[in-house]
């Protein structure tokens, strides 16, 4: 058995066992089943082997998770829901499913058994069981395998089930968590998945919460749980949690303490009463081969075997090992005394265990000899014999606090050490060695080990788990501290009429009452007054209970005969006694009278004794009583005699009734087996009634609504239904149905409709075409044939007609349309052909698949022949870098203009020109489907390109040397003395400015000019970075605002260095621009602000420089000039619009790209 708290498997499958009124209840569940993939659901019913199954399909509608039947060797995947198929068995191993048919007859197979048994096997503590509606017993034993791997085990409400018999069967085992409605299932499953994750994630886990929780069970019941395994208390709390609706274990422990009653119900979760009898076959058959029969026969016929069955929950081990012992027994006809003591902590469980009377799925757990010889049956189950019953005592008592008992020949303890701690294990192993005699026998579960008590006990047999005690002293005792549950007062109303309590009964009872005891419905002694205990006597040994072995041993046949009397005939009995009890004669009359509790008041009087009487009265006595035993004897033999022939006259009739039971239980079985499919299959049918009879509904309210003329006509073609929308064709009135198609008017060629219904009817074949009403209406027809019941002259013709008039218009519409389309691209077409430039279309292989003809002559060929061919072939020493843009194009959605490569082609191939091209992607369906592509032949105008360069290098070159020669006279006039130098130095500048802005526009081939080139020589290169600031976007402006731009600067430069903030070591200045939208026009405004300076003097525009900015400015490039003469620093506004910086006028001097030989 698989480890409570290690499941072998992550998936949490969950099993559903269902029969008769099942298919209701799955689909119940269903719907509040949402879309997930935490749990897997197996569906296992009763379904009729000789029928296939419509449970896929009816189920399938109900959920939105994949429904499928379980197939062999298939993986069991997470969010499916399972089914199995007709006649054939259904088990999981290691999350895949296997099936096999069913070697068993109709009454015996218990699909839903075998399959929860392999899931507790496959899945452990993460197995769940479902039951839900069904006949029988069916899933019993599977629901007691999946708690006893400590899986979930859920049963449907036993009143809301369609057959009840299944879930009440499921409770009886005592292995059911949780009875609730099947709508509230998957909420539970969900709570409890939840609540582990949460518990097993938090921080009390293992800690605080099971420490906390074990204390106050301790103190309320009396039995400490904190070295239980956490697992078992975890999953046992969160079905608490569960059925409570509680969130969290804080407010759960706070529930615990609160309430009193929930100590007691979370004590009996936690208790796993579930067992069944001869549980684990191979066991029990190597008890009765080998272990029982050697221990009956080393004990022998004298002596007392003593068997103690611990955990026996509600007794079916105990009884298993007595039926086993019985009958080896029986076999090697040895008769030692037996003394089974069979103990639990569940009371209730004992209680069933006392009574000894269970249910009919006992019947599936023992051959039928077994349960016929053992076992009374009843009504609604079986009893077991009084021979078994009186081989065991079952009684309340905890392995791990209350000492063993002793002198022991076998324990059994099964499957109880798997929910205890290592320390506890080893404390219960001890005190079972201390208990057993030397070579007793310890019988463990299939889980269990002795693991560090291999100095304790050896192996006997691994497989079936016995043990046999090695010789030595016991071992020591380690019991836990004996903890009794705190007594809770019962709360009791007040009673005015309640008498007080006199303080003398005790004394007046025990001074005048007669000896009394009071004895159990079990012969045990519950209570002796005082004068009683002189009939006591206290034997060496363990003590006992049964008065029979407290009395004294002159009165224990007299009392054993009065406690064999009826007493359910008279419930009062009285037996006289006279003779001798410790040396003196004493005469008593002993009566029994039934009292509370089914109890036995037992009362002593003593009778006087006549000691004067004559000697022969006493022969006398004698005599008679002789006399008397004679005749008591003669009547017991005939009363032996009677009862024997009565016996045997019974025991005949017995067996005829058993075998006609035996008869009459197998034909049940089927008829139940059979009744269960049958039962499925009519839920099924019912179902599928019920959607027929919808799907009626849902035709005729189609019919109704149907906007399209439908005309159903029988094999005559005589009128069986029709929609509200046929009367628009035909003069339909409800009266018509049963005539004849042609006695009714229409707008439409009835002759004609007729005949192709005819021929439909003949061909079995479909047909469409269109009629002509008389109202210039054109009608699509489609005649569609159906079969009947019977043969094919049983069906007739569905005739449906569309208006489609108003298609035609727009037919005609679109006719005239593609015409006109057709047309354009015609003349689209022959643009295309008369094209200059060479035009082409390539698919995704990058080969032609349209043309031009001025692409042909480049390459060489036809326009047809050139279609088909590869890219490459056009110029073989262009073809890798056409190549590499066309895929651009296709893998990026790009588009590529005037892009430029040098190379021959094929149709001139000694010609090296130059090509300007366009590529761009051609879509189809929004995705890129090919590459169109434009070339044309530019060699003559990059020639001219070129020689138009070299006039303007030749200029440019023209331009700097006058520019030299000025910069020349004007150097040899400022030596003369009579000239005032500072003109010229300025003047000389000035040209140097223009000469620098001349520069940078003859690198650009006088196109344009970066800003900061133009800016940075004039300031940063002179004043240093420190001083000068400049700030604001870059801007590529052109040739004639280059100059402009270059001219002020410098003038606003050289003022700041004679009067402004340059004439001064701190002073500094800043120039930014930002593009600003006027609400009319779109400018640049550039600031120059000095500061650090000294104080400006306003010379308004008389300064030269001042007309010389504002010329240039407003003058060349539109724009605006203001001058702020403030006491920080001068500051200059200029106002230039965006066009004027950045577009390029047509007069510029040269303006073309310079050839790129390779892409651009």
């Amino acid at each position: 058995m698989t480890d409570p708290i290690d499941p072998p498997s992550q998936l949490i499958i969950v099993g559903i066992g269902a029969s008769a009124g099942g298919l209701e209840a799955i689909q119940g569940f269903l719907e509040r089943l949402p879309g997930q993939q935490r749990m897997t659901f197996v569906i296992v019913q009763h379904l009729d082997p000789d029928h296939d199954s419509l449970m896929q399909e009816l189920l399938d509608r109900r959920t939105d998770s994949p429904v499928v039947v379980a197939t062999d060797g298939g993986p069991v995947e997470p969010g499916h829901i399972y089914l199995i198929a007709p006649g054939e068995m259904l088990t999981i191993v290691e999350d895949r499913f296997h099936t096999e048919k069913f070697a068993q007859p109709r009454g015996v197979r218990r699909p839903i058994d075998v399959f929860l048994t392999s899931l507790a096997q496959n899945s452990g503590v993460s197995a769940v069981g479902v039951i839900l509606s069904g006949t029988g017993s069916d899933g019993s034993q599977g629901v007691r395998d999946i708690k006893n791997h400590g899986g979930l085990v859920l049963v449907q409400k036993p009143e809301e089930a369609k057959h009840d018999g299944m879930p009440r069967s499921a409770i009886a085992t005592g292995a059911c968590d949780l009875v609730v409605p099947v709508g509230e299932i998957v909420p539970v499953l969900e709570d409890f998945f939840d609540h582990i994750g949460n518990m097993t994630t938090g921080a009390m886990t293992d800690g605080e919460l099971i420490q906390r929780v074990a204390r106050h069970l301790r103190n309320r019941t009396g039995h400490d749980f904190s070295e239980y395994k956490p697992g078992t208390l975890l999953r046992r709390i969160a079905v608490r949690m569960s059925i409570l609706g509680i969130a969290t274990s804080q407010d759960y422990l706070r529930h615990l303490i609160d309430a009193p009653a929930e100590a007691d119900l979370l004590f009996s979760s936690i208790l796993i009463n579930v067992t069944s009898f001869f549980r684990d076959a191979d066991v029990f058959q190597t008890l009765r081969e080998t272990v029982i029969p050697d221990l009956v026969t080393q004990v022998g016929a004298q002596a007392t075997l003593r068997i103690w069955v611990a955990g026996c929950s509600t007794g079916e081990e105990a009884y298993s090992v007595a039926i086993v012992l019985h009958d080896t027994m029986e076999r090697l006809n040895i008769w030692p005394s037996v003394s089974i003591f069979a103990t639990d902590i569940d009371e209730d469980a004992l209680r069933v265990a006392r009574r000894g009377e269970y249910g009919n799925d006992i019947a599936d757990q023992m051959p039928v000899s077994i349960l016929q010889r053992h076992f009374r049956p009843r009504a609604d189950g079986y009893v077991v014999n009084d021979t078994l019953r009186n081989m065991i005592r079952f009684s309340n008592q905890s392995l791990i606090k209350d000492p063993p008992f002793s002198q022991l020949d076998m324990v059994t303890c099964r499957n109880v050490l798997i929910y205890l701690e290592k320390p506890l294990q080893r404390a219960v192993i001890s005190a079972f060695h201390y208990g057993l005699r030397e070579n007793g026998l310890l019988v463990l579960g299939n889980s269990e080990a002795i693991n560090n008590g291999k100095s304790l006990f050896t192996d006997v047999s691994r497989s079936a788990r016995v043990f046999s005690r090695l010789p030595g002293p016991p071992a020591r005792l380690d019991l836990r501290p004996s903890d009794r549950p705190v007594t809770r007062p019962t709360a009791q109303a007040a009673d005015a009429n309640i008498e007080p309590t006199h303080p003398y009964g005790a004394d007046i009872m025990a001074h005048f009452a007669p000896p009394y005891m009071v004895l159990s419905d079990t012969s045990d002694l519950v209570y002796a007054s005082t004068t009683a205990t002189q009939f006591l006597q206290v034997k060496a040994g363990r003590p006992q209970t049964s008065v029979l072995k407290l009395i004294r041993p002159e009165l224990e046949s007299t009392l054993g005969r009065l406690l064999r009397l009826d007493y359910k005939m008279d419930t009062v009995q009285t037996i006289l006694f006279d003779g001798d009890i410790g040396g003196q004669r004493r005469r008593l009359r002993i009566g029994g009278h039934v009292i509370a509790d089914a109890q036995i008041l037992v009362v002593f009087e003593e009778q006087t004794i006549d000691t004067t009487a004559p000697q022969h009265a006493s022969n006398v006595a004698d005599t008679d009583s002789h006399t008397y035993l004679r005749e008591l004897e003669a009547e017991l033999d005939m009363a032996r005699a009677r009862l024997r022939a009565t016996m045997e006259d019974l025991e005949t009739s017995n067996e005829e009734l058993k075998s006609s039971n035996e008869e009459m239980m197998s034909m049940n079985e089927e008829l139940q087996s059979a009744n269960e499919e049958l039962t499925t299959t009519n839920d099924e049918l019912n179902t599928k009634i019920a959607e027929i009879r919808d799907a009626n509904a849902d035709m005729a309210n189609l019919i109704e609504s149907n906007k399209v003329s439908t005309i159903f006509l029988d094999a005559d073609l005589r009128l069986r239904r029709f929609t509200p929308e046929a009367r628009n064709q035909f003069r339909f009135v409800t009266a018509d149905l049963g005539r004849p198609l042609d006695d009714i008017g229409s707008d439409l060629d009835v002759p004609t409709i007729l005949k192709d219904c005819r021929a439909v009817i003949a061909r079995r074949e479909m047909v469409e075409t269109e009629y002509q009403g008389r109202d210039g209406g054109t009608y699509r027809a489609r005649i569609v044939p159906f079969e009947g019941d019977g043969n094919l002259g049983d069906g007739g013709v569905v005739l449906s007609l569309f208006d489609v008039t108003q298609l035609h218009q727009l037919a005609q519409e679109a006719d005239a349309q593609r015409t006109l389309s057709e047309q354009r691209l015609t003349e689209i077409e022959d643009l295309y052909n008369v094209s200059p430039q060479a035009m082409g279309m390539l698919d995704r292989n990058l080969t032609y698949v349209r043309v031009n003809q001025r692409l042909a002559d480049l390459a060489g060929l036809s326009m047809d022949e050139l279609i088909g061919k590869p890219l490459g072939l056009l110029s073989p020493a262009m073809r890798d870098q056409m190549a590499s843009l066309s895929r651009q194009v296709l893998d990026a959605d790009a588009r590529f203009e005037n892009r430029q490569f040098q190379g021959a082609v094929r149709g001139d191939p000694d010609a090296d020109r130059i090509w300007e091209t366009d590529w761009y992607p051609v879509l189809h369906d929004e995705e890129v489907a090919g590459v169109g592509l434009n070339i044309r032949d530019v060699t003559e105008r990059i020639q001219m390109q070129h020689e138009l360069r070299r006039i303007m290098q030749e200029l440019q070159h023209r331009v700097k040397n006058m520019l030299a020669n000025v910069l020349a006279l004007v150097s040899r006039a400022s030596r003369d003395a009579t000239v005032d130098r500072a003109v010229f130095v300025a003047l000389s500048r000035r040209i140097q400015a223009l000469a620098q802005t001349h520069k940078l526009l003859t690198q650009s081939n006088w196109a344009s000019a970066s800003l900061s080139q133009i800016l940075e020589p004039e300031l940063t290169s002179i004043y240093g970075t420190d001083r000068v600031e400049l700030k604001g976007p870059e801007i590529v402006v052109n040739a004639r605002a280059a100059l402009s731009l270059g001219m002020a600067v410098h003038e606003l430069a050289t003022n700041a260095a004679k009067y402004g903030a340059f004439q001064q070591a701190g002073g500094k200045v800043r120039l930014s621009w930002v593009r600003q939208d006027d609400g009319e026009r779109d400018l640049y405004i550039f600031r120059w602000t000095e500061t650090g300076g000294p104080v400006p003097q306003d010379t308004g525009d008389n300064g030269f420089g001042t007309k010389l900015i504002r010329s240039t400015i407003v003058g060349s490039l539109d724009g605006t000039v203001e001058f702020l003469w403030e006491p920080s620093g001068l500051t200059c506004v200029m106002t230039i619009p965006v066009a004027a910086l950045i577009e390029i006028p047509h007069d510029s001097i040269f303006n073309s790209a310079e050839l790129q030989p390779s892409l651009r």
